[in-house]
């Protein structure tokens, strides 16, 4: 799929990976929907994509709501033509202390934003996709990936569920035309990450095994372009921890074979 000329959808590209993922599509060639339920950040980002050259629409709508979805590929169809591609990358900000310390009504919010919205924005996506043909880039996470403890375990959860629905999507190149990936960063730059690590000293990152120099926004804009315009990507899982080292897992991974007898 060549990127240039298509319309596209971003949840939750007010700032952070969303913006930079926002901004490659545009530059790109690509007429973008930026959308966030933060009208002063989702604006912004739209503002700097047109000031770039780039042509960009603001919408302000919640990506784990029915009616939100809806709104902002009716804008995308109303302003620019049929989406084309669409990145799941929105979720609500979670905070300690996690699950299972939390009431139910703390922690649901974490499974719907990340791994229930991305389900139904795909659903509603693909309406205008099948037969017409399409991309779906799902932004999960490092912390979806393996088997270790992990404090935040709703959003881990849900990573992992979003990396899995990617794979078992597989199928709809065929059915549909459609293609669903999905890209698993680790650490990336954004302006929360570069504020919380900002008093660790050079040791405390070792320790924490924060790479140096991390990911930025735009690394993950670059993969999302790439990934998106790749015909023979489906239902394919993309890890990205290090700057210009991208890593597919492979289909037939056995984990049977590589796991230890009890």
């Amino acid at each position: 799929m060549e990127i240039a000329g298509k319309v596209a959808v971003v949840t939750g590209a007010g700032y952070g990976i969303g913006r930079g993922i926002a901004k490659r599509l545009a530059a790109a060639g690509a007429a973008v929907v930026v959308d966030d339920i933060d009208g002063g950040h989702g604006r912004e980002t739209a503002g700097l994509i047109s000031v770039a050259g780039g042509r960009a629409a603001f919408v302000q709508a919640d990506a784990a709501a029915d009616h939100g979805i809806a709104a902002m590929l009716r804008l995308a169809e109303e302003t620019f033509g049929p989406v084309d591609v669409l990145v799941n990358n929105a979720g609500p900000k979670g905070q300690p202390p996690y699950y299972p310390s939390l009431r139910p009504e703390d922690w649901l919010p974490v499974l719907d934003g990340y791994l229930r919205a991305p389900m139904l924005a795909t659903w509603h996506a693909l309406q205008g996709m099948a037969g017409r043909g399409g991309a779906i880039v799902n932004i999960a996470s490092s912390a979806g990936v393996g088997f270790r403890p992990y404090d935040y375990a709703e959003y881990a959860a849900a990573k992992a569920g979003l990396m899995r629905l990617t794979a078992s999507l597989g199928r709809l190149k065929e059915e549909a035309g459609v293609r669903v990936n999905c890209v698993c960063p680790g650490w990336v730059a954004t302006e929360k990450v570069v504020a919380s690590l900002s008093g660790m000293s050079a040791e405390q990152r070792a320790a924490n095994d924060i790479p140096e120099p991390m990911l930025t926004p735009e690394d993950i804009g670059e993969a999302v372009v790439d990934i998106a315009g790749h015909e023979k990507l489906f239902g394919r899982v993309i890890l990205y921890y290090e700057p210009g080292k991208k890593r597919i897992v492979p289909v037939d991974l056995d984990l049977f074979s590589l796991s230890e007898e009890f």
